[in-house]
């Protein structure tokens, strides 16, 4: 299986945009892809921070770090 998130449910968050109109299976798939490897990334980033703190469960406060930290993440400030 190539995408773990449900691709019904990414379908109809694409669909409730009232912006899109339609949405084709590629693109369905490529949005959970992305989204997959997006929380990947900033989870791993996250847990660096939390490794810091001596600890092996995320909390808000490494994403935070993360989100600061990484330019990468600068749109989510």
């Amino acid at each position: 299986r190539l995408a773990r998130l449900p691709l019904a449910r990414v379908k109809a968050l694409v669909k409730a945009d009232p912006d899109v109109t339609l949405a084709s299976q590629e693109a369905v798939f490529v949005l959970a892809r992305a989204t997959e490897l997006f929380v990947e990334t900033i989870a791993k980033d996250a847990y660096v921070y939390a490794q810091q703190g001596k600890r092996k469960t995320l909390q808000r406060k490494d994403l935070d770090n993360a989100i600061e930290a990484i330019d990468e993440f600068a749109f989510l400030e």
